[in-house]
C-alpha cells in the first residue's frame, strides 16, 4: 500500500508530465478527447436531425389518418344522401300515384267495393308491396276497403295519424303491427270539397319489407348495420346488432341536422361511426352504424411501411452522420498537430530572441575568465623569467595552473549551456532533479541578475521527488518563468 506522501508525490509527478510535456500531453489524451468529440457530434446531430424526423412522421401518421377518416365521413355522408334520396323518391312516388286515384275518381265511386278492389289490383301491378286500400270518410269511418283483411266502418277518428291528416294533405305513419300483427306502415293523401265542406281520403298500407330494400342498397360491410328508425328512436326497420322492429335505439343520438356523421362507443367499448340522415316527407331517419372502419385499416397498412422507411432513413442519416464527423474530427485532429508544430516553433523562436537577450552577459561571462586565463598566463611567464631555479615555484606554479583550468571549465560550462539552450532537439525523458535544475538555470543568469541589481533568494526543499520528464523544457519552463 502507498502511503500518502508517496500518492502525493505520484500525483505531482503526473501533473508536472502534463505541464511541461504538451506534445506527451497530446498523445495522452488526443484518443479520448477526439473519441469524445465524435459522440458528441453524433449525438448532437441526431437529436437535430432524428427527433424532427419523428415529430414530422408521427404528424403526418395522424394528419393522414385524419384524412382518411374524413374521407370515409364523406363517402358515408354521400351513401346516406343517395339512399336518402331513394326513399324519398318511393314515397313521392307512391304518394303522387294515390294523389293521382284520388283525383281521377270521386268519393262515390271509390265507396264501390268493386271498383276499389280494381283499382287496388292495377296499383299493387304497378307498385309492388301494397298490402290493402281504404276509402275514409270525413267522420274517420272507412267506407270501402281493398285488401286481405275485413276492415270496411272501421273507426279511425281517434287516431292520431287521422287528426293530423285533417290539417295536411297527405301523411306517412311510423311502422307499427295493426290488426293482422306484421309490421307495416300507412300512407294516406286527402281529397277535400271546399264548396260542400267534407273531405275524404285515401289510404294505403305498405309492408316493411318494401322499406328494407333500400336500406340494403348502402355499401356495408359484415360488422355493419343499416336500418331506418323514427323520430324519437324507434326502429322501423330491423337491425342486425341494435335490435327489432319497434325497439328503442339508443346507441346513438340522433342529430338535428339534416345529414351528420358521428364517432359513437358501443357498450363493449368498441369504437364506431354513427351516421343519420333525416327523411323528407316522412317521420323516419336514415342511420347508418359503421363498425369495419377501413380507415383504420390503411392507416395500420402505412404504419408498418412507414416504420420500415424510417428506421432505413434513420440508419442511412446515422452513417452518413458518422462518417462527416469522422471527417471532421481528422480535420480537427489534423489542425489541432499542425498547431502543436507551430508552438513548437514558436517556441524555438522565442528560445532564439532569449540567447540574444542574454548574449551580453554570455559574452561577458566568457571574456572575465579569459581575462584571468591571459593575466595567469602572463605572470606565469613573468615568473619563469625572474626565476631561475624553477623547482622553488613549482607550487606557485601549480596554483597558476589550476586558475587557468578552472577558468577553461568554467567558459566550458557556459558555451555547453548555451549550444543546449540554443539547440532544437527532440523530446526526450529523463530523471530530473528539480533543485538541481533550477540551480542550473539560476546559474545561466546569475551575472545578468547581478548586472540588473535584483536580489534573487532561493529556497529550496531538499527532499523533492525526481521527476521523469525532459531536461531542456523544464529548463526552459524555470527560465520564461524567472525571466517574467
Amino acid at each position: 500500500m502507498e502511503g500518502p506522501e508517496k500518492r502525493k508525490s505520484r500525483k505531482v509527478t503526473e501533473l508536472l508530465k502534463h505541464l511541461f510535456h504538451p506534445s506527451d500531453l497530446f498523445s495522452l489524451i488526443s484518443k479520448d478527447r477526439y473519441r469524445s468529440l465524435k459522440i458528441r457530434i453524433i449525438v448532437l446531430d441526431a437529436i437535430l436531425s432524428v427527433v424532427p424526423f419523428l415529430i414530422v412522421i408521427t404528424v403526418s401518421y395522424f394528419w393522414f389518418q385524419q384524412i382518411l377518416k374524413n374521407d370515409f365521413k364523406d363517402q358515408l355522408k354521400g351513401d346516406l344522401e343517395s339512399t336518402k334520396q331513394s326513399i324519398e323518391f318511393f314515397l313521392d312516388e307512391r304518394l303522387s300515384a294515390l294523389r293521382f286515384i284520388i283525383s281521377s275518381y270521386t268519393f262515390e265511386q271509390l265507396k264501390d267495393r268493386e271498383m276499389l278492389t280494381i283499382v287496388f289490383t292495377r296499383f299493387k301491378k304497378e307498385f309492388p308491396g301494397l298490402v290493402d286500400l281504404g276509402v275514409i270518410d270525413s267522420d274517420g269511418i272507412q267506407q270501402s276497403y281493398a285488401g286481405p283483411y275485413r276492415l270496411e266502418q272501421k273507426d279511425y277518428s281517434t287516431q292520431n295519424w287521422f287528426n293530423e291528416l285533417v290539417i295536411r294533405q297527405n301523411y306517412v305513419s311510423d311502422m307499427f303491427m295493426g290488426y293482422r300483427r306484421i309490421p307495416h306502415f300507412a300512407m294516406a293523401v286527402k281529397n277535400e270539397d271546399i264548396r260542400k265542406g267534407y273531405f275524404w281520403v285515401l289510404r294505403a298500407t305498405i309492408d316493411m319489407e318494401t322499406l328494407m330494400k333500400y336500406t340494403g342498397t348502402l355499401r356495408l360491410r359484415e360488422n355493419d348495420d343499416a336500418f331506418i328508425v323514427s323520430r324519437e328512436g324507434v326502429l322501423q326497420t330491423p337491425s342486425r346488432f341494435h335490435g327489432k322492429v319497434l325497439e328503442k335505439f339508443r346507441e346513438c343520438s340522433l342529430s338535428d341536422k339534416k345529414i351528420a356523421v358521428r364517432d359513437m362507443e358501443d357498450q363493449s367499448g368498441k369504437r364506431s361511426l354513427c351516421g343519420s340522415v333525416y327523411i323528407n316527407n316522412s317521420p323516419w331517419v336514415l342511420v347508418a352504424v359503421i363498425k369495419s372502419t377501413p380507415y383504420g385499416t390503411i392507416p395500420k397498412i402505412f404504419r408498418n411501411e412507414l416504420f420500415f422507411l424510417a428506421v432505413i432513413s434513420i440508419f442511412i442519416g446515422i452513417m452518413v452522420n458518422v462518417l462527416m464527423t469522422k471527417s471532421v474530427v481528422n480535420r480537427i485532429k489534423h489542425s489541432d498537430i499542425e498547431r502543436e508544430e507551430a508552438i513548437a516553433r514558436i517556441e524555438q523562436a522565442n528560445k532564439m530572441a532569449t540567447i540574444g537577450r542574454l548574449a551580453a552577459g554570455v559574452a561577458h561571462e566568457i571574456n572575465n575568465p579569459l581575462a584571468i586565463i591571459n593575466e595567469k598566463a602572463g605572470l606565469m611567464e613573468d615568473v619563469l623569467e625572474q626565476s631561475g631555479d624553477l623547482q622553488q615555484q613549482k607550487d606557485k606554479f601549480l596554483n597558476l595552473l589550476g586558475g587557468i583550468f578552472d577558468s577553461v571549465s568554467r567558459c566550458r560550462k557556459i558555451t555547453h549551456r548555451l549550444l543546449g539552450f540554443s539547440r532544437r532537439v527532440d523530446i526526450g525523458r529523463d530523471i530530473v532533479d528539480m533543485n538541481d535544475t533550477i540551480k542550473e538555470v539560476i546559474g545561466f543568469i546569475e551575472k545578468e541578475v547581478l548586472y540588473r541589481n535584483i536580489r534573487l533568494e532561493l529556497n529550496l526543499k531538499k527532499d523533492l521527488p525526481k521527476i521523469e520528464t525532459d531536461r531542456g523544457q523544464l529548463q526552459q519552463v524555470f527560465l520564461n518563468i524567472i525571466n517574467n
